[in-house]
């Protein structure tokens, strides 16, 4: 079966968030209490989310973290490029990891189906978690 980690799905509830209430700016304390996420977790996607532009951290007495410029550009397909999450179907896809390398009558299936699932992963923009 295919899973999204737990780093996917909680940048996912703080993207909705923020997407639901784009002109805020909140502290990760508190983004982690109203959203029931682990504060030192959502510390370390901040920081990838941050890195690829789609949130940004703003300093100071009301600082904290907010969506970046061009946030509406973004799509889930972003989000766990972000993340560095590995978007391979099946290891071989990755170019590694499988005696059959090369061999197999499967890897044209499981390249269609993963293809289709980045494309559907692209077509859903952070619009989407509204």
């Amino acid at each position: 079966m295919i899973t999204i980690s737990k780093r996917v799905e909680y940048s996912v509830v703080l993207l909705s968030f923020l997407a639901n209430n784009p002109k805020l700016t909140i502290s990760l304390a508190d983004a982690a209490k109203k959203l029931s996420l682990p504060y030192r977790f959502l510390g370390q996607l901040a920081m990838g989310l941050r890195k690829a532009g789609i949130i940004e951290s703003k300093e100071g007495k009301s600082g904290g973290y907010c969506l970046a410029d061009g946030w509406e550009k973004k799509n889930l397909y972003d989000v766990m490029e972000a993340l560095g999450e590995n978007k391979h179907l099946v290891e071989c896809l990755s170019g590694g990891g499988c005696a059959r390398l090369g061999k197999c009558q499967f890897t044209k299936v499981w390249k269609k189906v993963e293809d289709g699932m980045i494309k559907e992963m692209k077509s859903i923009s952070l619009l989407n978690f509204r």
